[in-house]
């Protein structure tokens, strides 16, 4: 019996955001035929992620290795940059322990060819603030161009031990047609298009059963722009509708976050913050509603989106980034705040149209299912491996 090939699934922290979907479904897809390690910082809750995002993982699936971090940095969740080349710098060293190694949270260098995944363009400087224009009036002063950053990001740099370039050797999986474009644009860096996993096993309500209300969900941060959602449906409000909002996401003591709370309870009559919701609480809840929007901007994919569209909603987003791609309809993208308004108004007033667009988006959904893309996923390891072996 020939020893299983050894992977690495590479992600700096498994929390609950849009990137570690992608892990926890690529050791779903792996755990089988791959003798699959997860290389990570922090411990991890393994019955929490499965709940979060659906799989059905156990301990015996995969090892788990943890990069060591300096004191000062394993307990705050500030200096990302740092940790991430901490993180680099200990990947790059057990490399050679692997047949392959997955980071599944960006470009790397591993110091050899392997398999990265683009979730977003955090690492790309100077896009922060014309991608994410809603991260400039909250964190401007640390990420802006002054002389701290600089030596903050050759700080970085000369930790991680990392080539400018040595991560384009890689096999890069975007995760849509946008982020690929983007890299071709900017690096000229050809990328395969690898929808992440979105949960697909939501509850079957008729439209016509469900409530005449919202979903935001998603992290609560600035650049999800969740005041803007309040106040456009507040607008739609004010032509008639009686709809109503639910945010499902974490909500911390910053000054957004603080804000965020504020409006809600300005508006508290159709405004409910639900926390973190998980689990079948998060099925049942986006079932039972017509309806979901979006705020970020220029969002690479979107899993919150594919959720919801999966859940059988009609979702609104705004123009720009893959989220384009899962709704895939005009009626569905606005250009700005106005236009969210006019275009929820119309849709609000047709049953045809609602209808139609049902329709629609149950066509598009089976694109963005765990199956498809643990298959896919699987494929491409076998590939790399094949080439690997002819090279």
């Amino acid at each position: 019996m020939s020893q299983k090939a050894r992977v690495a699934v590479v992600h700096p922290g498994m929390g609950l955001g849009g990137s570690e979907s992608p892990v926890l479904w690529t050791l779903e897809a792996l755990k089988k035929d791959y003798d699959v390690t997860l290389i990570t910082t922090g411990k991890i809750d393994l019955a929490r992620l499965n709940t979060y995002y659906g799989t059905s993982l156990v301990t015996d699936d995969f090892s788990i290795q943890y990069a060591p971090l300096p004191m000062g940095l394993r307990s705050t969740a500030k200096f990302v940059g740092l940790k991430g080349s901490f993180f680099q710098r200990y990947v790059r060293r057990v490399a050679s322990e692997f047949d392959v190694l997955i980071s599944c949270y960006g470009p790397m260098d591993f110091g050899r060819r392997g398999i990265q995944m683009i979730a977003d363009f955090a690492f790309v400087e100077e896009w922060r603030f014309s991608l994410h224009p809603g991260v400039r009036s909250w964190n401007r002063w640390w990420y802006g161009r002054s002389p701290i950053r600089r030596v903050y990001l050759t700080l970085c740099a000369m930790v991680s031990g990392a080539s400018a370039d040595g991560w384009k050797r890689n096999l890069t999986l975007a995760n849509s047609d946008w982020s690929a474009n983007l890299m071709r644009q900017k690096f000229g860096v050809e990328s395969q298009t690898l929808y992440p996993p979105v949960e697909d096993d939501f509850p079957q309500v008729p439209f016509s059963e469900r409530e005449n209300g919202f979903i935001c969900l998603g992290r609560i941060s600035p650049e999800k722009r969740v005041d803007a959602i309040i106040e456009i449906l507040s607008r739609v409000r004010q032509r008639g509708h009686n709809i109503h909002l639910h945010i499902l996401g974490g909500l911390d003591d910053s000054p957004y976050g603080t804000m965020v709370k504020s409006l809600a309870d300005q508006n508290r009559d159709w405004v409910f913050l639900e926390g973190w919701a998980i689990g079948d609480g998060k099925k049942k809840l986006l079932a039972s509603h017509r309806y979901g929007i979006h705020g970020r901007e220029n969002e690479p994919f979107g899993i919150a989106v594919g959720e919801m569209v999966n859940a059988g909603c009609i979702v609104f987003v705004p123009k720009g980034g893959g989220q384009v791609e899962i709704v895939n309809h005009p009626a569905l993208v606005f250009q700005d705040d106005a236009d969210a308004v006019d275009k929820i108004d119309a849709v609000l007033r047709s049953n045809a149209e609602q209808e139609n667009l049902c329709q629609h988006l149950r066509q598009s959904a089976n694109r963005f299912s765990p199956a498809s893309f643990q298959a896919q996923i699987h494929q491409a390891v076998k590939d790399f491996l094949k080439e690997g072996t002819e090279a």
